[in-house]
């Protein structure tokens, strides 16, 4: 679904327009005539005077629309989006129209203004609104099934939809099991206790051995397993976090059923595979059935161990598909090296160093061959670029930029890109450069082809601050903006699920602590939006990671995931950095670490028109800091 959170965006523009965070929101009229409309909820004589030739009094309008939307026909705000095609913002207010329309069961009006959509209410309504006016499919029937066999509790919006499918029988005793394995699956055990209520006592007896599956791993595999085989993976995984030693000896024994005895065996090889416990390299050598997660961590746990013909055995019980894959393809020619293939293993590399990438740079780095940074890529012609330039939905989303109304602003570029085809999507994102919009220029550069034009990719952003707190903490620039960039993605302004903040993504307690120690004014999470305060911040924890761990790739595994992890994480002896990335059992941290350093070697030659290789960024063996 198009559209940004109405709350989100009018605390960013009123923080910006009251603190002075950014001086293009303090000083722009357009700012101070949106808040006026948003407090307000019209658009006075003065105001639109001064703006109505403007291509922003569209957003003026959407703002004063918005405040009276209950009483604009659905037929007149389709009429208003027509009038003004270009802009998010009046696009938007169908979706908040449609909210209002489907809550008060205005089932025509509703379905004339839907346009499809991922919004799980929304579709709820939707599928009201067809059965209601008897204009279901068949089609109609599975989605609405779908929606209610979710593993978790839906909107309460849903509750109608699901009594008119209840009624027509549509939830059969099958559904309403699948719906209780699913519920079970998201641990939402009230939800699937209560689903079972209409049934016989067999379900009741099947949510139960889930119960003891969890909670009694043990107990279950030798009483249940047998009687209640969908759990055994789950009990024989979660057995082998909690004790490996007797998950081991009950398979041994024999004391698992045979019948599930292979279930089992595969939940507790892939625990122990990821845990890199040692126990696990009998059962990963055994022919197990196939398994995504299985498959992947039985060669990164062999690579970890550095068991170079067992990696390429696990490499071979990948799919055709996931060979191909450049990660799984280095390691293949890492093996065959490590194993006396040398003419196989330099086939290998020579064709992976041609990717820019962090793998590509291990290989270039292993024959020691140049590194090519050059674009290969086609901009388009400048003629596109102007004329995309010209295009009003553009210079909205510019406009917007320009004042400091980034909220809106990304809304608007968003909507804009969607309507682009892939050359002019090429254009607007050396537009962006050219507004030094940091973001959309890496973003749209990469999702449009431009993936090796790394002044559109790797803008220098931030330079100045960045610089500044590099000298002071005598960390390299080039790792600084690397990781920014891998965090925010030059977004002050950004906020995670987690709740971390600004360029350098710093949780509020961390950024409050810090704060302190560095004698800065701490002034709340506005402090952390502010992009010179937040680097200032983020650089001293990275540093601060750095001075601990001794190496990059530790630093910067610590910065995503925390030093708690990273020092439960630490090799016990000297071991190769691929190795060891390659070992990092988070998926989100091991990408990380590998973006950072990738991006630091292209920092270190957008900043110095020079390259440093990856093994001098981040050298090549990590060893545990004592």
């Amino acid at each position: 679904m198009q559209g940004v959170n109405h709350i989100r965006t009018t605390l960013v523009i009123a923080l910006c327009v009251s603190l002075g965070i950014n001086t293009h929101a303090v000083a722009g009229s357009f700012s101070r005539a949106w808040v006026t409309v948003e407090r307000s909820g019209k658009i006075s004589k003065a105001i639109k005077k001064e703006w109505q030739d403007s291509p922003l009094f569209p957003e003026l309008i959407a703002e004063s629309t918005e405040k009276r939307l209950g009483s604009i026909s659905a037929h007149d705000l389709d009429k208003l989006m027509t009038k003004y095609p270009d802009s998010a913002a009046i696009s938007n207010l169908r979706w908040r129209k449609l909210f209002r329309l489907g809550r008060a069961n205005w089932h025509q009006d509703f379905l004339f203004l839907f346009q499809q959509t991922d919004n799980t209410e929304l579709n709820c309504y939707k599928l009201e609104a067809r059965y209601r006016l008897k204009q279901e499919t068949e089609t109609d029937h599975r989605e609405a099934l779908r929606l209610w066999t979710h593993g978790k509790s839906q909107p309460k919006a849903c509750d109608t939809l699901f009594s008119i499918i209840s009624k027509r029988g549509l939830i059969t005793k099958e559904a309403r099991l699948r719906r209780i394995d699913n519920a079970l699956e998201n641990g939402q055990l009230r939800l699937a206790r209560w689903l079972a209520k209409p049934l016989d006592r067999s379900a009741k007896e099947h949510i139960n051995a889930w119960v003891q599956a969890r909670r009694q791993p043990a107990k279950f595999l030798t009483k249940k397993a047998g009687e209640f085989p969908k759990w055994v993976d789950m009990a024989a995984s979660r057995l082998a976090s909690r004790n490996p030693d007797q998950l081991l000896l009950l398979i041994k024994d024999r004391k698992i059923p045979d019948a599930v005895r292979e279930k089992a065996i595969l939940g507790a090889a892939r625990t122990l595979a990821i845990k890199l416990d040692p126990a696990a390299s009998p059962l990963l050598n055994m022919e197990l059935p196939s398994h995504p997660i299985l498959n992947h961590w039985r060669v990164r746990y062999f690579i970890h161990y550095q068991k170079w013909p067992e990696v390429l055995n696990a490499i071979a019980r990948l799919s055709s598909e996931e060979q191909r894959e450049i990660e799984w393809n280095y390691w293949t020619s890492r093996s065959l090296a490590m194993t006396g293939s040398s003419d196989l293993a330099f086939a290998g590399f020579q064709k992976i160093a041609k990717s820019n990438s962090w793998y590509g740079f291990l290989a270039a780095d292993y024959l020691d061959i140049p590194y090519d940074l050059s674009a290969k890529s086609q901009r388009p012609a400048d003629s596109l670029v102007t004329d995309v330039d010209r295009r009003t939905d553009v210079i909205v989303a510019r406009l917007l930029f320009e004042e400091g109304l980034t909220v809106m602003a990304r809304r608007q570029w968003d909507f804009v890109i969607g309507r682009l085809t892939e050359e002019e999507q090429k254009a607007a994102a050396i537009l962006a450069n050219r507004w030094k919009w940091h973001s959309r220029s890496a973003v749209t550069a990469h999702q449009s082809g431009l993936t090796d034009d790394y002044e559109l990719r790797y803008p220098l952003a931030f330079e100045k601050p960045l610089r500044t707190a590099a000298e002071r903490h005598k960390i390299p620039l080039s790792w600084l903006s690397g990781l920014m960039r891998s965090e925010s993605l030059f977004m002050h302004d950004i906020r995670s699920p987690a709740g971390a903040l600004g360029l350098m993504q710093v949780m509020p307690r961390t950024g409050r602590q810090t704060a302190k120690h560095l004698n800065l004014k701490w002034k709340g999470n506005r402090t952390l939006i502010n992009p010179s305060t937040n680097i200032r911040i983020g650089s001293y924890y990275l540093a601060k990671q750095l001075n601990q761990f001794g190496h990059p790739a530790l630093a910067t595994a610590a910065y995503n995931a925390g030093p708690h992890r990273v020092k439960k994480w630490m090799p016990e002896s000297t071991m190769p950095l691929d190795v060891w990335v390659a070992s990092i059992p988070f998926t989100e941290t091991r990408n990380y670490v590998q973006r950072v350093l990738t991006a630091q070697v292209i920092y270190e030659w957008r900043y110095n028109n020079a390259i440093r290789r990856l093994d001098s960024v981040a050298a090549p063996q990590i060893t545990k800091k004592k």
